[in-house]
């Protein structure tokens, strides 16, 4: 996998990545000055920080200096419009959030953890308009994830197939067909915003598995409400290997590492011991140094210093310009589908990650199944078209990277 320098690059892709940071200490905050005075694209810039979810905390950065006479009045009000449009979205995500908490889940006598979103910007960041977020994310227990949806479509919630299509799955059939080739689900709310319900953190792995999520669940008060959540350590390794899966092709994936690791409540020890239960400190220590790469402005001549760290930081480079085919490119050394190299996690989990991958990668899906609702007597045929579908994708995908 090519690793790019990042103090080698434009003085753009260097304030996007130091902007990322929550909060900037003095001599941070003097390099942003130093790099802001020497951007001429602003329009470019604007865009990129939509396309990377990093737009509230660029204005919060940019905000912050008194010397802002050469930024265009024009890129101005777009940084406001589009910051106040997210700070006013998350307000409604947690209205939807609190609706689903109480007319679903507390109805139906089931637990559900949330994280990530606007549960994670309550906690964590400086202000809940600072984190952009597109879904809610919560977990229940295994085995309850057929009455939880039961529960949400007599409240009125949409199930629809997690794709871009969102067809509606609202039939006895369509409910089972999901249970039988997922354990997730999406719903739609009435204020159209995306729940996406899951009963299990990894895709094959089962890293996760061994903690006991539910038992462990602390409480954050959001909006009047109180919600279950993820302990800070438990947390910051789930978000570690998520992100990481999804090679950082976001800046606000950089941003929850860097809210964590600044919070007055982060325990750096009882993180890594997290990870060394899990099973996965190489992970962990990698994104710890990637966040301390966000504040190092020197050169990268020195190859040893960090190199796992830097590795997870060219990916994020590479990612910035917000195509989903460079993620999708990076993914394809995914071992097992969820690690990137063998090094994050103990050999013995990533063993079982790779054999859960060959065992169910050729499984049919529910989004197959929206696209094409055949009757439960006929879904064998599902197989078919899934083999040809890979096998298409794989070989775009890596010609693609073979021409880049």
């Amino acid at each position: 996998m090519k690793v790019l320098d990042l103090s080698a690059q434009a003085p753009e892709v260097r304030l996007q990545i130091l902007a990322a940071k929550t909060v900037l200490s003095p001599e941070e905050q003097a390099r942003f000055q130093d790099l802001l005075q020497r951007i001429t694209e602003w329009t470019s810039l604007g865009q990129s920080a939509t396309r990377n979810f990093s737009l509230p905390l660029l204005r919060k950065h940019i905000k912050s200096h008194s010397n802002q006479d050469h930024i265009p009045r024009a890129f101005y009000g777009k940084l406001d419009e589009g910051a106040n449009r997210i700070a006013l979205r998350n307000l409604m995500h947690l209205q939807c959030q609190k609706t689903f908490n109480s007319e679903v889940l507390e109805a139906a006598s089931i637990p559900g953890v949330w994280f990530k979103g606007v549960t994670m910007a309550t906690q964590y960041y400086p202000d809940v308009g600072l984190r952009p977020c597109r879904d809610l994310d919560v977990i229940v227990p295994k085995g309850a994830l057929e009455g939880v949806l039961k529960r949400a479509l007599d409240s009125g919630y949409r199930l629809v197939s997690p794709d871009r299509l969102m067809k509606d799955l609202s039939s006895p059939r369509d409910l089972r067909a999901l249970l039988r080739y997922g354990d997730s689900a999406t719903l739609v709310a009435q204020e159209k915003f995306v729940i996406d319900l899951q009963e299990r953190l990894d895709k094959h792995s089962g890293i996760f598995d061994r903690f006991n999520v539910f038992k462990n669940a602390p409480t954050v008060r959001a909006g009047g409400t109180d919600f279950l959540t993820m302990p800070p350590a438990f947390l910051l390794n789930y978000l570690c290997h998520h992100h990481t899966r999804h090679t950082w092709s976001r800046l606000h994936w950089l941003s929850d590492l860097d809210a964590m690791v600044a919070h007055p409540d982060f325990d750096v020890e009882e993180v890594l011991s997290m990870a060394d239960d899990l099973g996965q400190r190489g992970t962990v220590e990698a994104s710890l140094e990637l966040n301390a790469l966000m504040s190092v402005d020197e050169s990268w001549d020195e190859p040893s210093t960090w190199p796992r760290g830097k590795a997870f930081m060219s990916m994020a480079v590479q990612n910035l310009p917000g195509k989903m085919d460079i993620e999708k490119q990076l993914q394809l050394n995914l071992i097992g589908g969820e690690f990137l190299f063998d090094w994050q996690a103990r050999p013995e989990i990533i063993a079982k990650a790779r054999r859960a991958w060959w065992r169910d990668i050729f499984k049919p899906t529910i989004s197959q199944y929206g696209r094409f609702p055949l009757p439960e007597v006929l879904q064998w045929i599902y197989y078919i078209p899934r083999f040809w579908e890979l096998t298409h994708q794989t070989i775009t995908r890596k010609y693609q990277a073979w021409k880049a």
